[in-house]
């Protein structure tokens, strides 16, 4: 197996997503004692994709670099310390790098098992939206019956998982959509009310239903001003998780790139310890170096509550490979709700 080629799609150079990408042979990898090779169906795109592409994400390899954080397929070869999984199981799995290819390895604790008729678009959601939205709102936060909760982009992938599981936990949810029709995906999902960014600021608009100081749990992947302001509006014992910065999606620039990064605030403990307030970040790369097993329980947790029908993720699309560029370009303008599959 080691011996073959495949194709990979290589980043190799940054800026525009037309520019960035050639489709390349390399060898096909090898799996390390504790990791599995995949044959990949398709593999997912995801905002830090983007955010590589521009040059803006510190954890990308240097260039040339495979891009590509989760895919689903077939495993053809597994170490020989991998006793969960085995030669020929159909599985979905997180990757660290790498996922834009034929033949992906990963570690046997981000790896799930899927059964046939798990759609490319719910396998690849699993991977590392669902992951994301349960490490969320089970692991980094616990959401309380009765509580309010303010979810951003709740009409997309990893928003849209979390307002379901929100309602599992019988929390009074707020979705922050950008349009009516986003509005109708929100409440489709449980959500209690929305607040309609088209509509004026989303906060005020919440402030109106609920008071001042009346968010109890905020789960956010705008960040920038969304962080400040969330903060300023926390109840006392409200808690905050940012696991994005879509806000900084179209700071092509360093002076943009600045003013990104102040428009987040700057906060001092004491608020913190006086109103048993909190704030917590996400990043599931990071989880999955320095924490796999968590990571593991992330995803079978997720994927057993999509198998019993309790968590599904928004209808995404499936491109051929052939229409990376235009993939790309409907994910940062959001033109699929769910998950991007790119399939072989």
């Amino acid at each position: 197996m080691n011996s073959k080629m495949m194709n990979a799609v290589v980043q190799v150079r940054k800026g525009k997503v037309a520019q960035a990408f050639e489709t390349r042979k390399v060898p096909v990898p090898r799996p390390a004692a504790n990791e599995v090779l995949i044959r990949v169906e398709a593999f997912g795109l995801n905002y830090a994709d983007g955010m590589a592409i521009r040059g803006q994400y510190r954890d990308a390899p240097p260039l040339p670099c495979v891009l590509g954080y989760d895919v689903c397929g077939t495993v053809v070869d597994k170490g020989q310390e991998v006793t969960a999984i085995a030669v020929g199981d159909r599985v979905t799995a997180m990757t660290r790098f790498g996922g834009y290819a034929q033949y992906a390895v990963t570690d046997q604790r981000a790896v799930v098992r899927i059964d046939a008729a798990t759609s490319l678009t719910d396998a690849l959601a699993l991977a590392t939206q669902a992951a994301t939205a349960w490490y969320c709102t089970r692991e980094a936060c616990t959401v309380y019956a009765g509580e309010r909760v303010i979810v951003t982009a709740a009409a997309g992938g990893v928003g849209s998982l979390i307002v379901q599981l929100c309602k599992l936990h019988q929390a009074k949810v707020y979705g922050i959509v950008s349009t009516e029709e986003k509005e109708t995906i929100a409440r489709s999902l449980g959500a209690d009310a929305t607040l309609n960014r088209s509509k004026g600021d989303v906060f005020a608009q919440y402030e109106q239903l609920e008071g001042a100081k009346a968010i109890d749990v905020m789960f956010d992947s705008a960040g920038g001003s969304y962080i400040r302001k969330a903060m300023r509006n926390l109840a006392p014992g409200g808690r905050l998780v940012g696991y994005g910065g879509a806000q900084g999606n179209d700071a092509g620039n360093i002076f943009k790139l600045v003013s990104f990064a102040l428009s987040f605030g700057f906060f001092h403990p004491a608020p913190f310890l006086l109103d048993s307030r909190s704030f917590t970040g996400v990043n599931m790369l990071r989880l999955a170096d320095h924490k796999p097993a968590l990571v593991q329980r992330c995803l079978a947790m997720a994927s057993q509550l999509f198998r019993e029908g309790l968590l599904r993720p928004l209808p995404g699309k499936v491109y051929p490979v052939t229409d990376l560029v235009t993939a790309h370009d409907d994910l940062m303008n959001g033109k699929v709700p769910g998950k991007i599959a790119i399939a072989w």
